[in-house]
């Protein structure tokens, strides 16, 4: 498996993860013309090769024309109608688009509003469109499979933006690197943007340890400010790692709340809200809560990325004041479909296996359940002649 391991060591910006890739060998013309593609003007980029504190490394510009420091303030529908419209891979409009959903949810969580009234200052002005999007061009390029990262610098102090002067991490920065280990206060400057937050984001997990890997490629992105006694770099290693083929093992984000002052007739819609919006699954637990009082257990499985969307949706449509969250591993089987023919029709059967390993047979329930209704026979019966059908039909079918 082809992986990237992010060092943010000293932070990490759109322009510095760019220069890292462009470091590497990801070839700089190829990107121009797919950026070429996208319906906005008024901007060149360029890179070039820089010394920060001795190092050398790749530097990656947006150059904006002058436009009497005026910029567009985007909503997110405007942005992902400019990356629809270009000619760029499918791939890499749905990373960006989505990593734009990201910055806004962040953004409407910090404004206590929705994504869809959020209009962008920095974050939607051309340089940044140019940014994000290049950095899902250089993934595709690279044709890489996971991202990794451990300690993320953010820096400290304050910084200037539309809103005033903020702490570092700004407030949707933090947001983002939810579950990230971060390193806060080892300098007086914002390290790590918005921008480079919901790249790793987009890119990498929280994840505690590193596996091994080889490494097969350096390079170093350099940042526009210059500090002293530290290079202001962003280093990206391109490594091989090898996954264990025993099992499927990925990490899972839980959320979960307690509500013990709704009704339950409305809980249902909230399950089908969440799992809507991506969930993986969402469940309700009844319980007893504080005081004796019947109270339920709302849960929602997701990936780490969609933690926010999810979070938007129990507080805007539960009454709890608070939500808990963490991260587990899980084991899941491959996966594939197969349609069995009965007497009473076909149905579709869900295997779950491991190699040459099957271990789940599975009729689809409403399929069964829709031919019983229909020629008035039990449901077992149909479940267990499907069931039977496809153990045998794998048996003489094994690939």
């Amino acid at each position: 498996m082809k992986i990237a391991y992010f060092d943010c060591s000293s932070g990490i910006s759109g322009d510095m993860f760019i220069g890292a890739f462009l470091d590497i060998g990801t070839s700089f013309e190829e990107l121009k013309t797919a950026l070429e593609s996208l319906p906005i003007t008024g901007y060149k980029i360029e890179q070039q090769q820089v010394t920060k504190q001795g190092i050398r490394a790749t530097q990656f510009k947006v150059q904006i024309e002058d436009n009497h420091g005026q910029h567009p303030h985007r909503g997110l529908n405007e942005i992902e109608k400019i990356i629809t419209a270009s000619s760029l891979p499918e791939t890499v409009k749905k990373g960006a688009m989505e990593s734009f959903r990201q910055l806004a949810e962040a953004e409407a969580v910090v404004h206590g509003t929705t994504a869809d009234k959020i209009h962008f200052h920095e974050v939607g002005a051309i340089d940044a469109i140019i940014d994000i999007v290049s950095a899902h061009w250089c993934w595709w390029y690279q044709k890489l499979e996971k991202g990794f990262v451990a300690t993320v610098n953010v820096g400290g102090g304050t910084v200037n933006c539309a809103h005033g002067i903020l702490p570092v991490p700004a407030p949707a920065t933090a947001l983002l690197l939810q579950n990230y280990t971060l390193l806060i206060g080892q300098a007086n400057t914002e390290l790590t943007t918005p921008t480079g937050a919901v790249l790793l984001r987009s890119f990498t997990q929280p994840q505690e340890n590193v596996p091994p890997f080889t490494i097969k490629k350096i390079g170093i992105g350099a940042g526009t400010k210059d500090m002293e006694g530290q290079a202001n770099v962003f280093r990206l290693f391109i490594g091989e790692y090898e996954e264990e083929t025993s099992a499927n093992i990925e990490e899972i984000s839980i959320i979960e709340t307690n509500i013990d002052d709704m009704t339950g007739e409305l809980l249902p819609a909230i399950v089908s809200e969440l799992l809507n919006a991506g969930a993986r699954d969402a469940f309700i637990t009844p319980i007893i809560a504080k005081k004796g009082r019947p109270a339920y257990i709302i849960t929602a499985l997701c990936e780490p990325e969609r933690i926010l969307s999810i979070q938007e949706i129990l507080f805007k449509n539960t009454t709890t004041l608070g939500i808990r969250y963490r991260t587990e591993k899980r084991v899941i089987l491959d996966r594939k479909w197969i349609t069995v023919n009965t007497p009473w029709g076909t149905v579709k059967t869900k295997i779950g296996y491991i190699g040459e390993h099957v271990y789940q047979i599975s009729p689809e329930f409403e399929d069964c359940y829709s031919l019983a209704q229909k020629h008035n026979v039990p449901i077992k019966d149909i479940y267990n002649y499907a069931q039977s059908y496809a153990k045998k039909t794998i048996n003489r079918n094994p690939e």
